[in-house]
């Protein structure tokens, strides 16, 4: 994907995003979903850090590494639908891309936060952190790596906002928002959910960070 020479803004986590497909599902059957799933992570990451670099009021307009990685996407879910297509799992593509979407969503709303230099109120950050975890597109491309055992009605029952996909998308967001916090306040950065939740309720960091652990453990037994 040639990441390192062409976005040289985006963090590079290879790593990282290996392990996380070999934790989500580490049956030898599944190697080749491993490979989308740590690519899906890669991109989405690069897209994320995207959101987070671009500046509307850029005067060349949009630079070249921007257009490549946008490429790159369109490239990638393309040859994503083409193999559903040929695996006989049709209509799946249209849930990938709808949840493509959906993150893309979630990250410029981000940036509109941050030009307005807003808070936003913890319950809009909170419906906002569903999109911007990207959970959704990842769970997708996890699918398509599972075969016959995903076919059309699972990506349906994916995109009907099931419980479960919520709560672990709020986990993984406001988890985030906890072990970052100290590393996204050195730079310019949208406001967190610690930081939308401590403006509206007048409460502290820490107060915020039991609040929040008191949150897990009802999405966990939701």
């Amino acid at each position: 994907m040639e990441f390192e020479s062409k976005i040289t803004y985006a963090k590079h986590r290879v790593a990282e995003a290996c392990l996380w497909a070999v934790g989500t599902y580490f049956e030898p059957e599944y190697s080749r979903g491993r490979v989308l799933l740590a690519n899906v992570v890669i991109l989405l990451t690069a897209l994320d850090d995207t959101y987070d670099a671009w500046l509307p009021e850029a005067p060349n307009g949009i630079p070249d590494s921007m257009k490549h990685l946008y490429r790159v996407i369109i490239d990638f879910y393309d040859k994503l639908e083409d193999k559903l297509e040929k695996q006989g799992r049709s209509g799946c593509s249209f849930h990938l891309k709808k949840s493509l979407k959906s993150t893309a969503n979630g990250y410029m709303q981000e940036v509109n936060w941050l030009r307005k230099d807003c808070i936003a109120k913890f319950d809009e950050y909170k419906e906002n952190a569903i999109l911007s975890s990207a959970y959704y597109a990842i769970m997708g491309v996890t699918f398509v790596g599972m075969g016959d055992v995903a076919k059309l009605d699972a990506f349906e029952w994916l995109s009907s906002h099931p419980k479960i996909r919520i709560a672990a998308e709020i986990i993984c967001r406001f988890t985030d928002d906890i072990t970052s916090y100290d590393f996204e306040h050195k730079r310019e950065h949208v406001a967190t959910g610690i930081d939308c939740y401590m403006k509206q309720f007048c409460v502290s960091k820490e107060l915020a960070y039991m609040d929040y652990s008191i949150l897990f453990q009802m999405l966990g037994r939701s």
